[in-house]
């Protein structure tokens, strides 16, 4: 029996350029799971941040938003793009000057 589409696995991304303090991670990936638009469509879990240059050896992850089938990847990527702004944006009210600037984008590894 051949892979249908809805078998395939896509995923997107979520990442802050540099490190990132555990608080901030945690506060995201609740915010993004709360996202009824969000939950419907995607499972939110966390992911080995990929290397990157110039960043300290230790270990940092990422959130990954993964489906099945279904739902379009820039659909997905509009949410996530917009639940961040917004969580952005909520943690200034509460006094964080410079929240971390998590960006989505589409995931090409899967782990």
């Amino acid at each position: 029996m051949a892979q249908g589409e809805d078998d395939i696995r896509h995923g997107v991304r979520v990442t802050a350029p540099g490190e990132v303090r555990e608080e901030d991670l945690a506060s995201l990936e609740t915010w993004l799971k709360d996202e009824p638009e969000l939950t419907e469509r995607v499972r939110v879990r966390r992911t080995a941040r990929r290397a990157e240059p110039g960043v300290p050896m230790a270990p940092q992850l990422d959130i990954l938003l993964e489906w099945l089938g279904g739902a379009a990847t820039g659909e997905v990527l509009r949410l996530a793009t917009e639940s961040i702004r917004e969580w952005r944006t909520s943690r200034r009210a509460l006094g964080d000057p410079d929240p971390p600037d998590f960006r989505a984008g589409p995931d090409d590894e899967r782990d």
